[in-house]
């Protein structure tokens, strides 16, 4: 089944690790419910990719404690709280949420597309439902929702040990019983993105030219700014008409083109630029240009 929601390889990326196993439940019609566990054990691995905004939800449940983290919703940051083992935390993500992993995390989250909550709000006899009423950052003590994913984990440590019966089973079960108890019928509405002054864009801008590789942190940025982290870039993807991470990769081009001409190798060039490998050098130059670095004189 090719993944189109965020779950499985999606998610994978979304936090950067090596690994996302996911299950998808097939026994609602016209809808289903995926699984994934995402697992990361290193400390301060920064703000994980943009979720692409859709109208679904990320139930998660913690399987090992979170003492700090931090999040943002529609680029404002939010509370948050240590997380231990068993808290859930109901993400929307029509309100683009992007975490800053400081600690170490393991976590079993449930993809619940709008199509499987109406599915689910039907089958239980239920009013219909828009958001969850708890804040992610802090999320809520269930264990019910945590015993329940206790009860699925063979299925991703030994998965001839769990059938498509058991695994459609257990999630609907969890999404019926979050939907029941932590649903509520109206969603708060966004706050509105900042924009960026002139003076602001061009500082940003001196300093991401100054530093092309890499060499450069984005609370730098953000803080002459006076905003979070996530402010700041959705500050600037509106001021601007790009991402932060665009316009400096456009940078990085248009210096390794003159360096090429100037007579620098590629993989002198890469180093210059602060490319790990010569390989994504190359790649990024290719995709963007249209010829071989190598080949340039």
């Amino acid at each position: 089944m090719e993944e189109t929601g965020a779950y499985g390889e999606r998610l994978r990326k979304t936090f950067k690790v090596a690994r996302a196993p996911s299950l998808v439940a097939k026994t609602l019609k016209n809808a289903r419910i995926a699984i994934t566990e995402i697992r990361c054990d290193k400390a301060n691995t920064g703000l994980s990719e943009p979720i692409a905004v859709e109208d679904a939800f990320l139930m998660t449940v913690q399987l090992r404690d979170v003492p700090a983290h931090d999040l943002f919703l529609d680029g404002k940051q939010m509370k948050t709280a240590f997380l231990p083992v068993g808290t859930t935390s109901f993400y929307d993500l029509r309100s683009s949420p992007v975490a800053n992993s400081i600690s170490a995390f393991n976590h079993i989250s449930f993809y619940v597309p709008r199509t499987a909550l109406t599915a689910i709000t039907d089958k239980e006899g239920i009013p219909s439902v828009d958001a969850f009423n708890h804040n992610p950052g802090v999320g809520v003590q269930d264990p019910v929702m945590h015993n329940l994913v206790r009860a699925i984990l063979p299925a991703f440590r030994s998965p001839g040990l769990a059938n498509q019966l058991f695994v459609d089973h257990l999630t609907v079960a969890a999404t019926a019983h979050a939907v029941r108890h932590h649903a509520c019928a109206f969603r708060q509405k966004a706050t509105r993105r900042k924009t960026l002054s002139d003076g602001e864009v061009s500082r940003a801008q001196e300093k991401l030219s100054e530093h092309l590789d890499g060499d450069l942190r984005l609370e730098e940025l953000s803080d002459e700014c006076g905003m979070s982290p996530l402010e700041f870039v959705s500050a600037f993807e509106e001021t601007v008409g790009g991402s932060v991470h665009s316009w400096r990769d456009d940078l990085r081009i248009e210096r390794a083109k003159r360096l090429l001409v100037r007579g620098y190798e590629a993989g002198e060039v890469a180093a210059l630029l602060g490319y790990e490998q010569v390989s994504d050098f190359v790649g990024d130059f290719i995709r963007k240009v249209g010829t071989d670095p190598r080949g340039v004189h």
